[in-house]
Protein backbone atom coordinates (compact mmCIF):
# COMPACT_ATOMS: atom_id res chain seq x y z
CA UNK A 1 0.00 0.00 0.00
CA UNK A 2 3.05 2.20 0.62
CA UNK A 3 4.20 1.85 -2.43
CA UNK A 4 1.26 2.77 -3.93
CA UNK A 5 0.56 5.47 -2.29
CA UNK A 6 3.96 6.85 -3.65
CA UNK A 7 3.12 6.32 -7.07
CA UNK A 8 -0.42 7.95 -6.77
CA UNK A 9 1.70 10.81 -4.99
CA UNK A 10 3.84 11.01 -8.36
CA UNK A 11 1.28 11.09 -10.52
CA UNK A 12 -0.15 14.15 -8.50
CA UNK A 13 3.46 15.75 -8.90
CA UNK A 14 2.95 15.69 -12.38
CA UNK A 15 -0.17 16.68 -12.50
CA UNK A 16 0.07 19.61 -10.85
CA UNK A 17 1.90 20.81 -13.58
CA UNK A 18 0.25 19.87 -16.04
CA UNK A 19 -2.56 22.10 -14.58
CA UNK A 20 -0.52 24.82 -13.72
CA UNK A 21 1.10 24.99 -17.77
CA UNK A 22 -3.20 24.63 -18.84
CA UNK A 23 -4.12 27.02 -16.50
CA UNK A 24 -1.48 29.91 -18.06
CA UNK A 25 -0.94 28.40 -21.95
CA UNK A 26 -4.67 27.70 -22.37
CA UNK A 27 -5.59 30.57 -22.02
CA UNK A 28 -7.17 33.39 -24.85
CA UNK A 29 -4.71 35.77 -23.79
CA UNK A 30 -1.67 33.30 -22.39
CA UNK A 31 0.97 34.32 -19.60
CA UNK A 32 4.73 32.51 -19.94
CA UNK A 33 4.18 32.26 -15.81
CA UNK A 34 4.80 27.69 -16.37
CA UNK A 35 8.02 26.79 -16.01
CA UNK A 36 7.57 24.37 -19.08
CA UNK A 37 6.39 27.46 -21.17
CA UNK A 38 9.15 29.64 -22.94
CA UNK A 39 9.99 32.61 -20.37
CA UNK A 40 10.30 36.18 -22.13
CA UNK A 41 13.60 37.24 -23.51
CA UNK A 42 14.14 39.68 -20.38
CA UNK A 43 13.96 36.30 -17.98
CA UNK A 44 16.37 34.43 -19.39
CA UNK A 45 16.05 30.25 -19.62
CA UNK A 46 14.63 28.90 -16.20
CA UNK A 47 17.39 26.57 -14.10
CA UNK A 48 16.23 23.02 -13.48
CA UNK A 49 15.32 24.11 -9.86
CA UNK A 50 12.86 26.36 -11.06
CA UNK A 51 10.81 23.43 -13.30
CA UNK A 52 10.62 21.17 -9.73
CA UNK A 53 7.49 20.51 -8.97
CA UNK A 54 6.01 22.67 -6.05
CA UNK A 55 9.98 23.66 -4.96
CA UNK A 56 10.59 25.29 -8.16
CA UNK A 57 8.70 28.33 -7.31
CA UNK A 58 10.55 28.96 -4.84
CA UNK A 59 13.36 29.60 -6.63
CA UNK A 60 11.41 32.15 -8.69
CA UNK A 61 11.54 35.36 -6.99
CA UNK A 62 13.21 37.48 -9.29
CA UNK A 63 10.68 37.01 -12.10
CA UNK A 64 8.14 39.01 -9.54
CA UNK A 65 9.05 42.45 -10.98
CA UNK A 66 7.66 41.02 -14.62
CA UNK A 67 4.42 38.72 -13.18
CA UNK A 68 4.12 40.80 -9.81
CA UNK A 69 4.94 40.22 -5.95
CA UNK A 70 3.04 37.05 -5.31
CA UNK A 71 2.51 35.36 -8.94
CA UNK A 72 3.82 32.15 -7.62
CA UNK A 73 1.69 31.58 -4.40
CA UNK A 74 -1.53 30.02 -6.55
CA UNK A 75 0.82 27.68 -8.58
CA UNK A 76 2.88 26.94 -5.75
CA UNK A 77 -0.55 25.91 -3.87
CA UNK A 78 -1.57 23.89 -7.58
CA UNK A 79 1.06 21.84 -7.12
CA UNK A 80 0.80 21.55 -3.47
CA UNK A 81 -2.59 20.07 -3.44
CA UNK A 82 -2.51 18.09 -6.07
CA UNK A 83 -1.06 14.98 -4.79
CA UNK A 84 -2.88 15.46 -1.28
CA UNK A 85 -6.13 15.69 -3.42
CA UNK A 86 -5.56 12.15 -5.55
CA UNK A 87 -4.57 10.55 -2.96
CA UNK A 88 -8.02 11.60 -1.16
CA UNK A 89 -10.08 11.54 -4.23
CA UNK A 90 -8.72 7.80 -4.41
CA UNK A 91 -9.42 6.71 -0.91
CA UNK A 92 -13.32 8.35 -1.60
CA UNK A 93 -14.04 6.28 -4.50
CA UNK A 94 -12.43 3.15 -3.24
CA UNK A 95 -14.36 3.36 0.13
CA UNK A 96 -17.51 3.25 -2.25
CA UNK A 97 -18.35 6.74 -1.02
CA UNK A 98 -19.89 7.57 -4.55
CA UNK A 99 -22.49 4.11 -4.05
CA UNK A 100 -25.02 3.94 -1.50
CA UNK A 101 -24.34 1.20 1.45
CA UNK A 102 -26.55 -2.03 1.90
CA UNK A 103 -26.06 -3.09 -1.35
CA UNK A 104 -24.74 -6.03 -3.74
CA UNK A 105 -21.13 -5.04 -3.12
CA UNK A 106 -19.73 -2.71 -6.21
CA UNK A 107 -16.92 -3.89 -8.81
CA UNK A 108 -13.52 -2.87 -8.04
CA UNK A 109 -13.25 -2.05 -11.40
CA UNK A 110 -16.38 -0.34 -11.78
CA UNK A 111 -14.69 2.34 -8.55
CA UNK A 112 -11.37 2.67 -10.60
CA UNK A 113 -13.57 3.82 -13.46
CA UNK A 114 -15.12 6.39 -11.76
CA UNK A 115 -11.93 7.44 -9.76
CA UNK A 116 -10.62 8.30 -13.17
CA UNK A 117 -13.51 10.24 -14.41
CA UNK A 118 -13.52 12.65 -11.05
CA UNK A 119 -9.76 12.97 -11.69
CA UNK A 120 -10.35 14.12 -15.24
CA UNK A 121 -13.69 15.77 -14.58
CA UNK A 122 -11.86 17.46 -11.60
CA UNK A 123 -8.73 18.42 -13.45
CA UNK A 124 -10.39 19.82 -16.45
CA UNK A 125 -12.38 21.76 -13.98
CA UNK A 126 -10.07 23.14 -11.78
CA UNK A 127 -8.25 24.49 -14.98
CA UNK A 128 -11.24 26.51 -16.01
CA UNK A 129 -11.97 28.00 -12.99
CA UNK A 130 -8.15 29.99 -12.45
CA UNK A 131 -8.88 30.97 -16.30
CA UNK A 132 -12.30 32.12 -15.74
CA UNK A 133 -10.86 33.88 -12.68
CA UNK A 134 -8.06 35.31 -14.72
CA UNK A 135 -9.74 36.59 -17.59
CA UNK A 136 -14.05 36.15 -17.29
CA UNK A 137 -13.78 33.72 -19.68
CA UNK A 138 -13.59 30.58 -20.02
CA UNK A 139 -11.84 28.88 -23.50
CA UNK A 140 -12.76 26.71 -26.02
CA UNK A 141 -9.21 24.65 -25.73
CA UNK A 142 -10.62 23.59 -21.84
CA UNK A 143 -14.09 22.24 -22.53
CA UNK A 144 -14.09 21.32 -26.15
CA UNK A 145 -11.52 18.44 -25.48
CA UNK A 146 -13.03 18.05 -21.93
CA UNK A 147 -16.46 17.49 -23.85
CA UNK A 148 -15.18 14.71 -26.31
CA UNK A 149 -13.84 12.63 -23.20
CA UNK A 150 -16.73 12.58 -21.96
CA UNK A 151 -18.12 11.03 -24.42
CA UNK A 152 -15.55 8.87 -25.68
CA UNK A 153 -14.91 7.85 -21.99
CA UNK A 154 -18.90 6.85 -22.01
CA UNK A 155 -18.08 4.34 -24.67
CA UNK A 156 -15.07 2.81 -23.54
CA UNK A 157 -16.22 2.90 -19.80
CA UNK A 158 -19.76 2.72 -19.33
CA UNK A 159 -19.52 2.38 -15.45
CA UNK A 160 -17.43 5.43 -14.99
CA UNK A 161 -20.97 7.25 -14.41
CA UNK A 162 -22.83 8.57 -11.23
CA UNK A 163 -24.68 5.45 -9.76
CA UNK A 164 -28.38 5.49 -8.88
CA UNK A 165 -30.53 2.88 -6.69
CA UNK A 166 -32.82 0.49 -7.82
CA UNK A 167 -34.85 -1.12 -5.10
CA UNK A 168 -35.36 -4.46 -4.73
CA UNK A 169 -38.65 -6.60 -5.96
CA UNK A 170 -39.29 -9.15 -3.58
CA UNK A 171 -38.25 -8.58 -0.26
CA UNK A 172 -35.34 -9.94 1.82
CA UNK A 173 -33.22 -9.21 -1.84
CA UNK A 174 -30.66 -6.53 -1.70
CA UNK A 175 -31.05 -3.43 -3.86
CA UNK A 176 -28.01 -2.32 -6.27
CA UNK A 177 -26.65 0.53 -7.82
CA UNK A 178 -26.59 0.55 -11.89
CA UNK A 179 -25.09 3.97 -13.82
CA UNK A 180 -27.15 6.85 -13.91
CA UNK A 181 -28.54 7.51 -17.48
CA UNK A 182 -30.78 9.72 -19.51
CA UNK A 183 -34.23 9.03 -18.37
CA UNK A 184 -33.06 8.53 -14.62
CA UNK A 185 -34.79 8.45 -12.41
CA UNK A 186 -37.58 6.84 -14.53
CA UNK A 187 -36.26 3.81 -16.18
CA UNK A 188 -34.29 3.17 -19.63
CA UNK A 189 -36.97 4.45 -22.50
CA UNK A 190 -36.52 1.11 -25.24
CA UNK A 191 -37.26 3.54 -28.13
CA UNK A 192 -33.83 5.59 -27.66
CA UNK A 193 -32.23 1.85 -28.43
CA UNK A 194 -33.40 2.57 -31.80
CA UNK A 195 -33.31 4.86 -34.58
CA UNK A 196 -35.20 7.48 -32.24
CA UNK A 197 -32.30 7.05 -30.07
CA UNK A 198 -29.85 7.60 -33.13
CA UNK A 199 -32.01 11.03 -34.09
CA UNK A 200 -31.72 12.42 -30.74
CA UNK A 201 -27.91 11.97 -30.20
CA UNK A 202 -27.43 13.19 -33.96
CA UNK A 203 -29.61 16.08 -32.42
CA UNK A 204 -27.62 17.36 -29.37
CA UNK A 205 -23.94 16.73 -31.01
CA UNK A 206 -25.23 18.74 -33.99
CA UNK A 207 -26.58 21.77 -31.49
CA UNK A 208 -22.93 21.05 -29.62
CA UNK A 209 -21.14 21.78 -32.98
CA UNK A 210 -23.07 24.62 -34.17
CA UNK A 211 -22.62 26.12 -30.74
CA UNK A 212 -19.00 25.86 -30.88
CA UNK A 213 -19.67 28.21 -34.09
CA UNK A 214 -18.00 31.87 -34.46
CA UNK A 215 -22.28 33.17 -34.47
CA UNK A 216 -22.65 37.11 -34.76
CA UNK A 217 -26.77 38.26 -35.15
CA UNK A 218 -26.61 41.81 -35.51
CA UNK A 219 -29.93 43.19 -37.10
CA UNK A 220 -29.29 46.85 -36.63
CA UNK A 221 -29.96 47.07 -40.44
CA UNK A 222 -32.41 44.20 -40.50
CA UNK A 223 -33.06 40.98 -40.03
CA UNK A 224 -32.11 40.40 -44.28
CA UNK A 225 -28.76 41.67 -43.45
CA UNK A 226 -28.44 40.15 -39.94
CA UNK A 227 -28.62 36.84 -42.14
CA UNK A 228 -26.34 37.68 -44.35
CA UNK A 229 -23.84 38.79 -42.35
CA UNK A 230 -24.38 35.70 -39.29
CA UNK A 231 -23.63 32.86 -42.47
CA UNK A 232 -20.76 35.35 -44.22
CA UNK A 233 -18.91 35.44 -40.78
CA UNK A 234 -19.65 31.62 -40.19
CA UNK A 235 -18.28 31.26 -44.16
CA UNK A 236 -14.50 33.32 -43.01
CA UNK A 237 -14.10 32.14 -39.77
CA UNK A 238 -10.91 30.11 -39.28
CA UNK A 239 -12.60 28.05 -36.69
CA UNK A 240 -15.61 26.84 -39.36
CA UNK A 241 -13.63 24.00 -41.14
CA UNK A 242 -12.41 22.62 -37.82
CA UNK A 243 -16.07 22.28 -36.47
CA UNK A 244 -17.08 20.80 -39.49
CA UNK A 245 -14.21 18.59 -39.48
CA UNK A 246 -15.45 17.72 -36.13
CA UNK A 247 -19.18 17.41 -36.40
CA UNK A 248 -18.70 15.05 -39.65
CA UNK A 249 -16.23 12.98 -37.52
CA UNK A 250 -19.13 12.87 -34.83
CA UNK A 251 -21.96 11.55 -37.35
CA UNK A 252 -19.64 8.97 -38.98
CA UNK A 253 -18.64 8.14 -34.78
CA UNK A 254 -22.67 7.97 -34.13
CA UNK A 255 -23.27 5.83 -36.99
CA UNK A 256 -20.81 2.86 -36.25
CA UNK A 257 -21.37 3.00 -32.45
CA UNK A 258 -24.84 2.56 -33.57
CA UNK A 259 -24.32 -0.63 -35.48
CA UNK A 260 -21.53 -2.46 -33.79
CA UNK A 261 -21.80 -1.11 -30.12
CA UNK A 262 -23.56 -3.11 -27.18
CA UNK A 263 -26.55 -2.04 -25.36
CA UNK A 264 -24.75 -0.69 -21.80
CA UNK A 265 -22.27 1.34 -24.64
CA UNK A 266 -25.13 2.63 -26.37
CA UNK A 267 -27.09 4.11 -22.68
CA UNK A 268 -23.58 5.35 -21.72
CA UNK A 269 -23.30 6.95 -24.92
CA UNK A 270 -26.47 8.35 -25.94
CA UNK A 271 -26.58 9.41 -21.79
CA UNK A 272 -23.32 11.63 -22.63
CA UNK A 273 -24.56 13.31 -25.24
CA UNK A 274 -28.37 13.77 -23.12
CA UNK A 275 -25.93 15.30 -20.53
CA UNK A 276 -24.02 17.43 -23.24
CA UNK A 277 -27.13 18.56 -25.11
CA UNK A 278 -29.41 19.46 -21.78
CA UNK A 279 -26.70 20.45 -19.90
CA UNK A 280 -25.20 23.11 -21.93
CA UNK A 281 -28.75 23.57 -23.16
CA UNK A 282 -30.04 24.70 -19.74
CA UNK A 283 -27.39 27.30 -19.31
CA UNK A 284 -27.70 28.77 -23.26
CA UNK A 285 -31.29 28.67 -22.54
CA UNK A 286 -30.74 30.78 -19.26
CA UNK A 287 -27.82 32.93 -21.41
CA UNK A 288 -30.59 34.06 -23.76
CA UNK A 289 -33.39 35.03 -21.80
CA UNK A 290 -31.53 37.16 -19.40
CA UNK A 291 -29.75 38.62 -22.25
CA UNK A 292 -32.41 39.74 -23.69
CA UNK A 293 -34.65 40.70 -20.49
CA UNK A 294 -32.09 42.91 -19.22
CA UNK A 295 -30.36 44.06 -22.39
CA UNK A 296 -26.98 42.93 -21.04
CA UNK A 297 -24.88 39.59 -21.05
CA UNK A 298 -25.62 37.50 -17.37
CA UNK A 299 -23.54 34.59 -18.39
CA UNK A 300 -20.88 33.79 -20.68
CA UNK A 301 -20.92 31.09 -23.58
CA UNK A 302 -18.01 29.61 -21.49
CA UNK A 303 -20.23 28.91 -18.97
CA UNK A 304 -22.30 27.22 -21.56
CA UNK A 305 -19.33 24.85 -22.40
CA UNK A 306 -18.73 24.11 -19.53
CA UNK A 307 -21.77 22.92 -17.94
CA UNK A 308 -22.23 20.57 -21.75
CA UNK A 309 -18.60 19.09 -20.94
CA UNK A 310 -19.61 18.36 -17.17
CA UNK A 311 -22.93 16.72 -18.50
CA UNK A 312 -20.83 14.57 -21.45
CA UNK A 313 -19.17 12.87 -18.04
CA UNK A 314 -21.69 12.63 -15.77
CA UNK A 315 -25.36 13.37 -17.63
CA UNK A 316 -28.14 15.90 -17.33
CA UNK A 317 -28.79 15.50 -13.88
CA UNK A 318 -25.83 16.69 -12.04
CA UNK A 319 -25.51 20.12 -14.46
CA UNK A 320 -29.51 21.03 -13.33
CA UNK A 321 -28.60 20.14 -9.77
CA UNK A 322 -25.01 22.37 -9.91
CA UNK A 323 -26.62 25.39 -12.03
CA UNK A 324 -29.72 25.57 -9.39
CA UNK A 325 -27.03 25.25 -6.06
CA UNK A 326 -24.41 27.46 -7.64
CA UNK A 327 -25.53 31.10 -6.50
CA UNK A 328 -25.24 29.63 -3.25
CA UNK A 329 -21.94 29.09 -3.46
CA UNK A 330 -21.42 32.46 -5.16
CA UNK A 331 -22.73 33.90 -1.77
CA UNK A 332 -19.97 32.24 0.28
CA UNK A 333 -17.11 33.91 -1.63
CA UNK A 334 -18.29 37.04 -3.55
CA UNK A 335 -18.45 39.16 -0.18
CA UNK A 336 -14.59 38.01 0.93
CA UNK A 337 -13.37 38.35 -2.69
CA UNK A 338 -15.23 41.98 -2.70
CA UNK A 339 -13.43 43.05 0.86
CA UNK A 340 -10.08 41.83 -0.43
CA UNK A 341 -10.26 42.84 -3.33
CA UNK A 342 -13.25 45.47 -4.51
CA UNK A 343 -13.78 43.40 -7.35
CA UNK A 344 -17.49 43.14 -7.91
CA UNK A 345 -16.72 41.08 -11.84
CA UNK A 346 -16.61 37.83 -10.23
CA UNK A 347 -17.47 35.30 -12.75
CA UNK A 348 -19.55 32.54 -12.08
CA UNK A 349 -18.01 29.21 -13.81
CA UNK A 350 -15.75 29.27 -10.57
CA UNK A 351 -19.04 28.53 -8.76
CA UNK A 352 -20.52 26.17 -11.29
CA UNK A 353 -17.64 24.19 -10.65
CA UNK A 354 -18.06 24.85 -7.01
CA UNK A 355 -21.44 23.29 -6.67
CA UNK A 356 -20.72 20.48 -9.29
CA UNK A 357 -17.94 19.45 -7.09
CA UNK A 358 -19.93 19.20 -4.19
CA UNK A 359 -22.79 17.42 -5.93
CA UNK A 360 -20.15 14.92 -7.10
CA UNK A 361 -18.48 14.16 -3.29
CA UNK A 362 -22.17 13.88 -2.17
CA UNK A 363 -23.97 12.45 -5.29
CA UNK A 364 -25.81 9.71 -2.09
CA UNK A 365 -27.48 12.72 -0.87
CA UNK A 366 -28.36 14.64 -2.86
CA UNK A 367 -29.40 12.50 -5.86
CA UNK A 368 -31.65 10.94 -2.54
CA UNK A 369 -33.04 14.65 -1.89
CA UNK A 370 -33.62 15.35 -5.31
CA UNK A 371 -34.11 12.70 -7.71
CA UNK A 372 -38.35 12.90 -7.11
CA UNK A 373 -38.07 16.40 -8.69
CA UNK A 374 -36.83 15.01 -11.99
CA UNK A 375 -38.93 14.27 -15.13
CA UNK A 376 -38.11 12.99 -17.62
CA UNK A 377 -36.89 14.53 -20.49
CA UNK A 378 -40.00 14.26 -22.70
CA UNK A 379 -41.65 16.06 -20.09
CA UNK A 380 -38.82 17.80 -18.73
CA UNK A 381 -38.02 20.06 -21.98
CA UNK A 382 -41.82 21.57 -21.87
CA UNK A 383 -41.24 22.43 -18.58
CA UNK A 384 -37.59 24.11 -19.09
CA UNK A 385 -39.74 26.11 -21.84
CA UNK A 386 -42.10 27.79 -19.34
CA UNK A 387 -39.49 28.46 -17.41
CA UNK A 388 -37.83 30.54 -19.63
CA UNK A 389 -40.62 32.26 -20.28
CA UNK A 390 -41.48 33.03 -17.05
CA UNK A 391 -37.59 34.00 -15.83
CA UNK A 392 -37.96 36.39 -19.04
CA UNK A 393 -41.03 38.00 -17.98
CA UNK A 394 -39.32 38.47 -14.45
CA UNK A 395 -36.65 39.61 -15.35
CA UNK A 396 -38.04 42.36 -18.38
CA UNK A 397 -40.41 43.78 -15.14
CA UNK A 398 -37.33 44.19 -12.81
CA UNK A 399 -35.27 45.75 -15.69
CA UNK A 400 -38.95 48.03 -16.37
CA UNK A 401 -38.77 49.17 -13.19
CA UNK A 402 -35.37 49.90 -12.50
CA UNK A 403 -35.13 52.27 -15.30
CA UNK A 404 -38.36 53.53 -14.25
CA UNK A 405 -36.78 54.59 -10.76
CA UNK A 406 -33.75 55.34 -12.16
CA UNK A 407 -31.73 52.43 -11.13
CA UNK A 408 -28.27 51.93 -13.22
CA UNK A 409 -26.90 48.63 -13.65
Amino acid sequence: MGLFVAGLIGVGLLLGPFINFAIYAFAYFPRPISPWQTPPVEIGARSWQAKLPIAGWLFRSTEAKHFGRWFWLRPFLIELAAPIALVFLHRYCMAGAFMPSGLIPIAQNTLWHQFIAFDLLISLMTVATFIDFDERTIPDLVTIPGTLMGIVGAVAIPDWRLHEIVLPVFPGVLGMAVPLQANSPSSWNPSWNGSFGFFLGLLFWSLWSFGMADRRWITRRGVGKAFLYFFEVLRRSPSTKMLLGLWLAGVVGLSVAYGTVGPMQWEALLSSLFGMGLGGGLVWGFRIVACWAMGQEALGFGDVTLMAMIGAFFGWQIVWIAFFLAPFFGMLFVVVVWIATRDNSLPFGPYLCAATLYVMLDWVRVWEMCSGMFLPPALLIPMFLVMLLALGALLWMVQALKQSLGVKG
